[in-house]
């Protein structure tokens, strides 16, 4: 049964969502209406983008997650007060993954449990509960988690590290998403200056909007991994894996990890594409994650895959949209499906298509976005077909060290080489290329 065939089981089911989440969501409400679906809105910005559109909207400060089981027990009367009755709610916010797992709770919704959500959201936290859990059902795989993950609350912190700890390694927020702050850390020394460095830049939501932030800014430390980086979004029902995407990214930009480019379909082969999903699969169950869309994120190593984080909701960037073009799947229809109580059934798909895209960035690429020579020739490449081009953001954000991608250009074709060779071209058009920012070394796992 196709994703259009299932639209008629959704007609006029009424799901809750938390948060209006990334510019990506901002046609939340009109998307949802599409499939016969009402959609409540909890947002505390009145001015979100997401508001557009949606069947209901209730503004309500949540910002402070300390408080989410006083947040969830408001929201839930306000919900009753308005006389919705919810067949669903969920959020495509991370922060906000704890506080709609409370609510679905109180109104015996089909959802991950509090304690799952919160598990999730903090690095250290997934890391070590699989761990410990692996070991104690004497699980052979415990080679997929780290040896150390360590919640590294202070300075101080980093003057504590196990005896065992290795170098180099990664240093990464450890509630916050969009690796923003991550880097390499190749001795205690280090690892403590750019914690501090980090940690004193970005201390509130205001330095670094929409990643989480109001959860703290405490970082988590782990073993570092030589490999390639790949995404898997995971669809569960019931404990039961019902299908998986991976996507590669390209080779970040130092020294902060900034993404920089991404393909899908995967170019791993079939053996290791399927370890990978199984890790991630067995992964979200082993927190707890039994019902949703989840989205993890993996190195493959010489040794097999190494998980480096879970995200509990439903993938951003790219991810929805290049499902929808070259597979015509909706992932945000599905993650309401599935808080809803309904199973999903996947269509057949052919991955015969391979999509690759570059991201673009403000402080490089300014006169792409600005200038109208430039835009011109962006905007006859969409209307030709030639690029797919998504945008991130809804204007570009201050300058920071950590900067995020603005948005991406991408392109698609029948083979990786012809897929590549497309994508540098345009990428030399666009003056997307540069010595700054050489793409084909972004692209060179491709």
């Amino acid at each position: 049964m196709e994703q259009m065939a299932q639209k008629h089981v959704m007609k006029g089911k009424h799901v809750i969502v938390i948060s209006g989440g990334s510019y990506r969501m901002r046609t939340l409400g009109p998307d949802a209406d599409s499939y016969g679906i009402k959609v409540t809105l909890v947002e505390h910005d009145s001015n979100h983008l997401s508001i557009n559109g949606v069947h209901c909207f209730i503004e309500y400060d949540y910002t402070d997650h300390t408080r989410d089981h006083e947040h969830a027990s408001e929201i839930v009367r306000l919900i009753h007060e308005r006389g919705i009755k919810a067949d669903g709610c969920l959020s495509f916010c991370n922060e906000c993954t704890p506080l709609a797992a409370l609510i679905c709770e109180k109104m015996d919704l089909r959802g991950v449990t509090y304690n799952a959500a919160v598990i999730a959201t903090s690095k250290s936290l997934t890391q070590n509960v699989l761990r410990r859990r692996s070991k104690e059902g004497d699980d052979s795989n415990t080679g997929i988690f780290a040896t150390h993950a360590v919640h590294l609350r202070s300075a101080l912190d980093c003057d504590r590290l196990p005896e065992s700890f290795k170098f180099p390694a990664i240093l990464k927020l450890d509630n916050c998403s969009a690796a923003v702050g991550a880097c390499m850390v190749k001795s205690q020394t280090e690892m403590k200056t750019k914690f501090q460095k980090v940690t004193s830049s970005l201390r509130t939501d205001s330095d670094f909007p929409h990643i989480g932030l109001n959860l703290g800014n405490s970082m988590t430390a782990w073993e570092f991994y030589v490999g390639t980086e790949h995404i898997v979004d995971v669809v569960i029902y019931d404990k039961t894996l019902i299908c998986a995407f991976v996507t590669d990214s390209g080779v970040v930009r130092q020294p902060y990890y900034i993404a920089t480019a991404r393909r899908m379909p995967t170019f791993l082969p079939k053996e290791q594409r399927n370890q990978i999903i199984d890790a991630a699969f067995r992964c979200c169950l082993g927190i707890g994650l039994t019902d949703g869309l989840f989205n993890a994120e993996f190195m493959m190593t010489a040794n097999g895959p190494k998980l480096i984080e879970i995200n509990p909701r439903m993938g951003g960037y790219v991810f929805r949209d290049w499902l929808q073009k070259l597979y015509g799947i909706d992932i945000m229809f599905y993650a309401m499906m599935i808080a809803s109580g309904i199973k999903p059934e996947m269509p057949d798909f052919s991955e015969s298509t391979i999509q690759m895209g570059v991201m673009v960035v403000p402080s490089l690429h300014s006169k792409l976005l600005t200038e109208n020579h430039s835009n011109d020739k962006l905007r006859k490449m969409i209307e030709s077909g030639d690029v797919l081009y998504l945008q991130f953001l809804e204007k570009p954000e201050k300058s920071s060290p950590y900067e995020k991608p603005f948005g991406i250009v991408a392109v698609s074709s029948s083979s990786s080489i012809e897929t590549k060779t497309k994508l540098m071209n345009v990428c030399k058009t666009l003056h997307i290329d540069q010595k700054e920012y050489q793409v084909e070394q972004f692209l060179k796992n491709f």
